[in-house]
């Protein structure tokens, strides 16, 4: 349960722990909690054979406890920015033997781990069940949203449009998370029931040209997966 006793517009993707470029996934989950670190009291722990590791502050670890204790989602993320660094699941510990938090698993790439020599806010995003829509979408575009922002236009199947609209009615008033791998595009709060197969995804914040271009080709793969097609590495 995500700690050790003695001591944790429209989609989300849920990224698998260092995937491969031809695993990329698409999700959409229900963000059920955000705790967020007080600026200031972030205490860097040195290393550990994962890469970087975390000590709540004072200020920091009754709240941490009770964020614990109050969600029942089933993935913890650990995020910097709009960047997923570890992700957690319910079989997993969010603290290691000492009681510390390691902030990365093997394989994260190593841009994200060099930020972490200053990092300027760490938060932990409690998350609900997943849907997959990797293998959902038709075709791929781009476009604006409703707001005249330069958005990801996104035509779903069938049975993607009908994923999203039960997890939409299901989760009403609540932010749902969108990332792509360990990229979090937007964590909008969902209305209603979103039943239309064809949705805008819009940047929660500004990206860097490579990362939107890597965002576009990955989604493109993804609609012509059928045709033997390839998400394309992230350059580092």
């Amino acid at each position: 349960m995500f700690r050790k006793l003695a001591a944790l517009v429209l989609f989300g993707l849920i990224a698998a722990p260092a995937a491969h470029a031809e695993e990329a996934r698409l999700t959409m989950a229900p963000v059920e909690g955000i705790f967020s670190f007080t600026p200031g009291q972030l205490d860097l722990a040195g290393q550990s054979g994962a890469g970087p590791v975390l000590r709540a502050g004072p200020a920091d670890a009754g709240r941490l406890e009770a964020f614990l204790d109050d969600n029942e989602a089933n993935t913890l993320l650990i995020v910097r920015g709009n960047r997923v660094l570890r992700e957690v699941s319910q079989d997993e510990d969010l603290y290691d033997a000492n009681g510390i938090i390691p902030l990365v698993e093997s394989g994260v790439p190593m841009d994200e781990m060099d930020a972490l020599q200053a990092p300027d806010r760490i938060d932990i995003w409690a998350v609900g069940t997943s849907i997959d829509l990797s293998s959902e979408i038709e075709a791929v575009a781009e476009g604006e949203n409703m707001r005249g922002a330069a958005a990801i236009m996104l035509k779903l199947s069938p049975e993607g449009r009908d994923m999203v609209a039960a997890l939409t009615s299901a989760n009403a008033g609540r932010q749902i998370a969108t990332l792509l791998e360990r990229n979090i595009l937007a964590s909008p709060v969902v209305q209603g029931t979103v039943a239309s197969d064809a949705l805008a995804v819009s940047f929660a914040s500004p990206e860097d040209p490579a990362r939107e271009r890597w965002v576009m080709d990955t989604l493109r793969a993804m609609a012509q997966g059928s045709a033997g097609q390839t998400a394309p590495a992230l350059e580092q």
